[in-house]
């Protein structure tokens, strides 16, 4: 952005000069330099967010705007400084004033984009980032940016054009180059003739048709076959599935999840040997994905319902069912007299292990570890566990046993509008709030049931519900 746009200095009045007399001692040299109150508070602000003091810079940078009200290049700052101490509502309203005051800036486009895709508003975020391509910043940045985007929401063939602008504009960045084969790949496989040709034309891009390895081509098979399901290309999904098995016929998760993807009816639980395999693969950057990427948040929601539910400053001998990496440890431990992990992965209850909060972690089967331990529980939570259910009877079951009277159950389930359960192509099942009520009364009494959503999947956050039932 260049130059200032409309500056016009209005008379200095009491307010202003009460502030000059007690600014900081860089502040006050600028006005001894003769430069005036407004673009002395803008140089300080600036000064101010190189230092990271956001909220100083925040209040400098505001004060130069109540003296002068048309300068772009101060909003744009004022934005910056807003979206970086989390307050994007102020930011927001910094980026359309300048936009209203200079609307050919490509920069406030990309900045306006970038607080989108913080708000996980990715269709939005796109729109932004072409209109600050258009208006010619297409730096190799904001284009592999847009393409990352263009990715996450499913639209492949501009997710590839995007990438390859970015490879051009840096040809050295094997992020892009690495990210330009995949989105190349999926293309492939949703429009040319075969697997193998799709495959054979990632290998050449590569130049490294003798040290990809077995482990990483599956890898890229899984990888393939999830992202085509997720986005409703079943069809696809088949074709690589199936060559996956033709290729690697031992592999539990792509076996299960291939009947996911074509809906049997049948399936009535997920098999161990599945979770294990597809939680031990995803341990080590599970919470960034989950959490960051997806906006995971049923833990903070089940710990609302819980202490809404129960009485204050209860200390309770807590089992975190199927604990994973703990997200759900941190909230346990403020209300736990003990707290117990378990878990099918052993990879996951290496991370849980790593934050120090429970009492014990086991690696074992859910029902099977809560049928060893009739009325040891006066809490059993059970965060995006039961969704591995369809039948939810054995999880039940073993829950009344092990829940002692008075005790509390709290879970969560993706949510089915009709019927009893059904399996989706994510290899989950969703359930109906009339089917989960049915099983649990016999046992149980409820107290809350909260409409809700639990992560992003594709482009829209997955529908579910959290339950809190106290034990007979």
């Amino acid at each position: 952005m260049d130059g200032v746009a409309g500056q016009s200095e209005t008379p200095d009045g009491e307010a202003e000069l009460a502030a000059l007399a007690s600014a900081e001692p860089e502040l006050k040299a600028l006005l001894a330099a003769g430069i005036a109150p407004a673009q002395a508070w803008l140089r300080r602000g600036t000064q101010l967010m190189r230092e990271n003091r956001m909220p100083d810079a925040a209040a400098a940078l505001e004060r130069s705007l109540s003296l002068t009200q048309g300068q772009p290049n101060t909003w744009l700052l004022l934005g910056l400084a807003r979206a970086n101490q989390g307050s994007e509502d102020s930011a927001e309203r910094a980026y359309r004033k300048v936009i209203e005051q200079e609307p050919g800036s490509a920069l406030v486009w990309q900045c306006l984009g970038l607080l989108r895709e913080s708000q996980k508003r990715f269709e939005e975020a796109i729109d932004c980032f072409l209109v600050a391509i258009q208006r010619g910043r297409a730096t190799a940045s904001l284009c592999g940016n847009l393409g990352k985007l263009l990715h996450r929401t499913g639209r492949i063939a501009e997710s590839c054009q995007a990438y390859a602008d970015a490879v051009a504009l840096d040809p050295d960045n094997s992020r892009f180059r690495e990210m330009l084969r995949n989105v190349n790949l999926l293309r492939d496989v949703l429009e040319g003739p075969s697997i193998d040709a799709a495959i054979a034309t990632y290998r050449a891009a590569s130049g490294v048709e003798t040290t990809l390895d077995e482990k990483e081509m599956a890898e890229l098979f899984h990888m393939a076959f999830c992202f085509l399901s997720v986005f409703g290309h079943r069809e696809a999904a088949v074709r690589v599935g199936e060559r996956h098995l033709e290729l690697w016929p031992d592999s539990p998760a792509m076996e299960y999840l291939m009947k996911a993807v074509k809906g049997e009816s049948a399936i009535d639980r997920s098999p161990a040997g599945y979770i294990k395999e597809h939680y031990d693969a995803f341990a080590a950057g599970f919470d960034a994905l989950l959490v960051d990427a997806l906006g995971y948040d049923i833990p903070g929601k089940m710990a609302a319902a819980v202490r809404s539910a129960g009485e204050a400053g209860r200390l309770f001998d807590a089992v975190d069912a199927g604990c994973g990496t703990g997200l759900c440890g941190p909230w346990l431990r403020l209300c736990a007299r003990t707290l117990t992990g378990v878990d099918l992965s052993p990879k996951m209850l290496e991370k849980a292990a790593q934050r120090g909060l429970y009492d014990n972690l086991v690696c074992e089967d859910l029902v099977e570890f809560l049928a060893r331990f009739p009325g040891r529980f006066d809490l059993m939570v059970a965060a995006d566990v039961l969704i591995y259910f369809g039948d939810l009877s054995p999880p039940f079951e073993a829950a009344a046993r092990a829940v002692r009277q008075g005790g509390l159950l709290a879970f969560s389930t993706e949510r089915l509008l009709e019927g009893t359960f059904r399996i989706l192509p994510s290899g989950r099942f969703s359930h109906s709030a009339a089917y989960v009520r049915s099983l649990a009364d016999t046992a149980f009494i409820e107290l809350a049931c909260i409409e809700t959503t639990i992560r992003l999947e594709a482009t829209e956050r997955v529908p579910g519900q959290v339950f809190v039932f106290r034990r007979r």
